[in-house]
């Protein structure tokens, strides 16, 4: 190692570092430290939001011996706790109150000879010099770092026709049923969109869920879908539900505009479901809402919050019981036990493993700069937004019953698919015809799906939950309900109101209470109020409401009651499955 370049009034003997020093009438010299440390290189961390130094330090011991490279942030230097963990505890400093200001001096010093570089920790479209680059590890003009769990993410960036041809084969002869494999590749392809369409103000605000039983390949398919963006397999995922949901909404800030996987959503006890249907919450608000954890620095300022910036599947047995407005933030896709083809499979999986898949996504990436972003961004944002209107509200005119969150979906993912055909007939692997024909098919299976989401999350409505458990209270025998004529004696169970061939007539604060801790009983949770609940049933027209209240007085025999009207026939089509 040469002698580091410090500053004039430091210098080297022995592998040790000294400082002249000069009093009043004579000059001297001291001993700072048992080592010459130096700084190799500065590096600029650029994670999108921040910038923040680190630098990359060396040196040799007293003894001779080569002290390894060490990366540490700029603004821990002058705390020297670095040095006893990285370098050993025979690297010392001298004894002296200016000692260590001396030091991180003397290795300042020499930071005018260090290499610079900017490392980014964020993958995704960036502007850099006036151009579009997706940026991905394995850049060798930009030099791209993401979490150890992460290291599968890259692009070769080169590609071939026959790599496009590869991946165009997915929307015909698949793995999987179209109704999977479809909307997968569509949210795919959307992936790298996310940037221009949060510009636009549409950005995809929900996730893929890919459930079925153990054995189905589900993880095996979704690491497929990844292995767009580097290769990955079914046991290599980035994350899954056994990480804490805060570092999964952490480290999915830097998978910006890339798809990432989220595996393996299998409670094998109360306790564990409870966990991880928490952490599928907070996944479904990341993703749901975009915005990340709120949180103060030391002086009490706010910090920038850092939401998840890409898409995610997630793997599951079941569907997680995370309510209504969890459910909304998902588009759920299932496959059955036989439904992967293990043929076709191994033969894609083999195609993933030699960079295939993350080729043609290189090409795609490429295509959209040159069609798109070098010359009209502008008119590329707009023409996003235009598509996603038309498609969300050619949804809205179906008719179909739904949360708002599912016409969005659906424009999103026509949006994947439209971009993925759009770029097959560019490069000339599929002719204006098919494109047509796979686009109406797409719309037409999406629609299909779209509809049955639209139904499973009318049924985490908490008033249908209220609804389907009051009748398997009552169809059990655990409460009952009194004839509202001619009926006096009692049966079995706590009595929780009266009926007749129109109404329920429900003592509300009771049947809740019943119905709360039922749910309680099976592991679930029923998530409003009393107040809350009749207010929901009142606006679905499940109860008839009173003069400015949710419940009203009657006379049963010689007494008025105040109850809920509950709708009988409406309150049976929710029990049995309908609206």
């Amino acid at each position: 190692m040469q002698t580091p370049n410090y500053a004039p009034r430091y210098f080297v003997r022995e592998n040790c570092l000294y400082e002249q020093t000069q009093g009043k009438s004579s000059s001297g010299e001291r001993l700072l430290c048992n080592f010459a440390p130096e700084i190799r290189q500065q590096i600029a961390m650029d994670d999108g939001l921040q910038i923040t130094t680190w630098i990359r330090l060396a040196g040799v011991h007293a003894s001779g011996r080569e002290l390894p490279e060490i990366d540490i942030p700029a603004s821990e230097l002058a705390n020297f706790n670095w040095l006893a963990q990285h370098w050993g505890m025979d690297c010392i400093l001298e004894v002296g109150k200016t000692v260590k200001d001396c030091v991180r001096h003397a290795i300042q010093t020499t930071a005018a000879n260090a290499e610079r570089k900017t490392v980014f920790t964020v993958t995704g479209w960036r502007k850099l010099d006036g151009k579009w680059q997706f940026l991905m590890p394995g850049d060798e003009e930009h030099t791209v770092t993401l979490p150890r769990k992460m290291q599968g993410y890259g692009m070769d960036r080169q590609f071939s026709p026959a790599d496009i041809r590869t991946a165009a084969c997915l929307l015909h002869t698949a793995p999987a049923p179209e109704e999977v494999m479809l909307p997968l590749l569509a949210f795919t392809f959307l992936s790298p969109l996310n940037h221009f369409l949060k510009a636009a103000g549409c950005e995809p605000k929900f996730v893929l869920l890919l459930s079925g039983k153990t054995g189905s390949r589900k993880s095996t398919l979704a690491a497929l879908m990844l292995s767009f963006f580097g290769t990955f397999t079914a046991s290599e995922l980035p994350m899954s539900f056994q990480d804490t949901a805060n570092s999964i909404i952490q480290n999915s800030f830097a998978l910006k505009d890339v798809l990432t996987v989220i595996d393996d959503l299998h409670p094998s006890g109360r306790m564990e479901e409870q966990k991880m249907n928490a952490t599928a919450q907070t996944i479904m608000r990341g993703y749901g809402d975009r915005t990340g954890k709120g949180r103060l620095r030391t002086d009490s300022s706010p910090m920038e919050s850092r939401p998840p910036q890409g898409n995610a599947i997630l793997t599951a047995e079941h569907p997680p019981d995370i309510g209504e407005s969890g459910t909304a933030r998902y588009f759920g896709l299932e496959l059955k036990e036989k439904d992967v083809d293990l043929k076709v499979l191994s033969l894609y999986q083999q195609e993933a493993a030699k960079g295939t898949l993350s080729r043609c996504m290189y090409a795609y990436v490429q295509w959209l700069a040159e069609r798109f972003l070098d010359t009209a961004e502008e008119e590329f944002v707009s023409f996003l937004r235009r598509q996603f209107l038309f498609y969300r509200e050619d949804f809205q005119k179906t008719g179909i019953r739904c949360h708002g969150r599912v016409p969005e979906t659906v424009a999103h993912l026509q949006l994947g698919m439209d971009l993925l055909l759009l770029f097959l007939q560019e490069k000339q692997v599929m002719d204006a015809e098919a494109c047509a024909t796979m686009q109406a098919h797409f719309r037409e299976l999406l629609y299909g799906l779209a509809a049955r989401q639209a139904r499973r999350i009318e049924q985490d409505k908490p008033s249908h939950i209220f609804i389907r458990k009051l009748y398997a209270l009552l169809e059990s025998g655990q409460v009952h309900l009194l004839k509202r004529e001619g009926q006096t004696f009692l049966t079995s169970g706590t009595c929780i109101g009266y009926f007749d061939e129109n109404y329920l007539y429900l003592y509300s604060e009771v049947a809740h209470k019943l119905v709360r801790k039922f749910c309680e009983e099976q592991g679930e949770s029923f998530p409003i109020s009393c107040k809350a609940l009749l207010k929901a049933l009142a606006e679905e027209g499940l109860i008839e409401p009173g003069n400015g209240q949710n419940t009203k007085t009657i006379r049963f025999g010689s007494s008025q009651k105040r109850v809920a009207f509950l709708r009988r026939e409406k309150a049976e089509a929710v029990r049995d499955g309908g609206a």
